[in-house]
């Protein structure tokens, strides 16, 4: 279903239409003949044929949808993003509304990506946490990905878990829609986008207001496709990009029960200097087993 990402401004603005559709006229009149010249025999038409002739109606192909020719550009925009972001940083807000009890948690902190010699690395560092009744309360929740390990650190809980994600010699893009816990879809490839999800051009929801305050954002619009992974729960994603750097600044998932996830983005620094701090969170820590509970699970083969 990513970015640091995700260089030219793409403004989702109507597309060139490559073709021009051509009007059949008649030939001009040949000018009049000497008057003792004969006359230039009439080729002679079947009464059929000659009504069959003339109610023939010229064809002519459909132009192609605009917004449609926008869409597939941009999303082969975003996928060569990919391979030219190399780092991002930047504060990251995470809400959960739950339909059944009709409350929404929150989450507040640091997002960072880096690709070194070819691999994606990430972290997400939540450091606070705000209820449904709008308690706050200083809550460290850590997720790393790096080789092919997906790590998660809860501070509160003194639990480390470390699970390997990736067979050995196979990669994943845990940042993919559907792949890791959080999605933040930076250089996907547009044939498996369109494989997966009916694309279209969307919108700045109104009913979210922690997205309230995007602007110069391109929008993106996805429906799962029947017998995809996505299709069972989820009913559509929204993703918003910033138009000129085409980092991912937004994404929303609403699930066919009436629950969403929200992603906002905020400041985000692309191909810039990480601060040491920010970077610090891509390193994979080795916590002591005296003082936390630690679950170590390698790679293995669904049955």
């Amino acid at each position: 279903m990513p970015s640091p990402v995700l260089m030219l401004q793409i403004a989702l603005t109507p597309a060139l239409v490559p073709a021009v559709l051509l009007a059949l006229t008649p030939p001009a009149a040949t000018p009049g003949t000497a008057p003792d010249a004969t006359p230039a025999a009439t080729p002679q038409v079947e009464p059929a044929k000659r009504e069959a002739a003339s109610t023939q109606v010229p064809t002519t192909q459909a132009a192609p949808d605009a917004a449609a020719l926008r869409v597939d550009a941009f999303l082969t925009e975003l996928e060569k993003s990919g391979t030219t972001i190399e780092t991002l940083s930047g504060s990251l807000s995470l809400e959960k509304y739950d339909a059944l009890v009709e409350e929404t948690e929150r989450r507040f902190g640091r997002i960072v990506l880096d690709r070194k010699d070819g691999k994606r690395r990430f972290a997400i560092h939540f450091e606070e946490f705000v209820d449904g009744s709008g308690r706050s309360e200083r809550s460290i929740d850590h997720w790393i990905y790096a080789d092919g390990w997906l790590c998660e650190q809860d501070h509160r809980n003194r639990s480390f878990t470390k699970r390997q994600i990736v067979a050995p010699g196979e990669t994943l893009d845990p940042l993919a829609l559907g792949e890791g816990p959080i999605p933040v879809p930076i250089g996907q490839r547009k044939a498996e986008v369109l494989a997966r999800f009916d694309v279209t051009e969307g919108e700045v929801p109104l009913d979210i207001p922690l997205l309230g305050s995007l602007k110069n954002v391109a929008a993106l619009r996805l429906v799962p496709k029947a017998g995809t992974p996505m299709a069972k729960d989820t009913a559509m994603v929204e993703l918003f990009y910033d138009r000129t750097t085409l980092a991912p600044t937004g994404v929303v998932i609403r699930e066919k029960s009436g629950n969403r996830t929200v992603a906002r983005i905020a400041r985000p620094v692309v191909n810039g200097e990480v601060r040491p701090e920010d970077r610090a969170l891509l390193e994979i820590p080795s916590p002591d087993p005296k003082e936390w509970a630690i679950d170590v699970r390698p790679w293995r083969q669904p049955a």
